[in-house]
C-alpha cells in the first residue's frame, strides 16, 4: 500500500473507518514511517543548498559592477599612460577584491561547500553514546562548528571517543549525556542525526 493510500485510510478513520480494518502489515509500515519522521532530524535540505547558491550569486553580481568600473578606469589610465593613476587604481582594485572576497564571498563559499558535502558528498553513519558538546565554537574550513564527542564503545575509555562537528549556526540539540544517537556525517561534519534504539 502506498503512502497516499495509508493517509487516505487515516482520513477515513476520522469519519467512521476503523483502524482494525487496516491490515497489520500496513499499520506496521505506517507506524515505522511515522517513527522515522519523528526521530530522524536532517539538519539541511536541498532548499537550503539552493538558497545559499542564490545568495552567493547575488553577492558576485553586487561586486561585479564596482569591479568592472575600477577595471575600466585602470584600462583607460593605462591607455592614456597615467602611470601614477594606473598604479593607484590597480592597488585599489586588488585591495577591494581581497577585502570583498574575505568579508563577503568566502564565508558564503565555505558554507555552500559544507552544505554540498553533507547533502551530496560521501557520508557515513556512526552510532554511539553522546558524551559532550563544547560551548565555544571553532572555525574549521571557514565554517563555525561546536566540537562534540560520541563514544562508540566503553564510555569510560577515551580511545572509543569520536570527534564530530555540529554547525554553530543551528540551534543546539537537547541530547543528554549517555544518550544513544546515530549521526550522519561527511568528514566529521554532521548532516543529520537520529535517536538510536537503546
Amino acid at each position: 500500500m502506498c503512502r497516499k493510500s495509508i493517509f487516505d485510510a487515516l482520513r477515513k478513520s476520522e469519519s467512521g473507518f476503523r483502524f482494525d480494518s487496516i491490515s497489520p502489515g500496513v499499520f506496521n509500515s505506517l507506524n515505522l514511517h511515522i517513527m522515522k519522521e519523528i526521530e530522524e532530524t536532517a539538519l539541511y535540505t536541498e532548499q537550503d543548498y539552493q538558497e545559499i547558491c542564490a545568495q552567493l550569486k547575488r553577492r558576485w553580481m553586487a561586486l561585479l559592477a564596482p569591479s568592472a568600473l575600477l577595471l575600466a578606469a585602470v584600462a583607460v589610465s593605462f591607455v592614456l599612460r597615467w602611470k601614477a593613476v594606473t598604479v593607484g587604481l590597480t592597488i585599489l582594485l586588488g585591495g577591494a577584491f581581497i577585502f570583498c572576497y574575505g568579508l563577503l564571498l568566502f564565508p558564503v563559499i565555505a558554507y555552500r561547500r559544507h552544505l554540498d558535502e553533507v547533502l551530496h558528498g560521501r557520508v557515513r553513519k556512526t552510532t554511539g553514546a553522546f558524551k559532550e558538546m563544547e560551548e565555544q565554537a571553532v572555525l574549521r574550513e571557514g565554517v563555525r562548528y561546536y566540537p562534540m564527542m560520541i563514544n562508540v564503545g566503553n564510555f569510560a575509555e577515551p580511545e572509543d571517543d569520536r570527534l564530530f562537528y555540529y554547525d554553530a549556526n543551528l540551534p543546539r540539540p537537547d541530547w543528554q549525556v549517555g544518550e544513544k544517537i546515530t549521526v550522519t556525517a561527511h568528514d566529521k561534519a554532521l548532516g543529520a542525526w537520529e535517536r538510536a534504539a537503546s
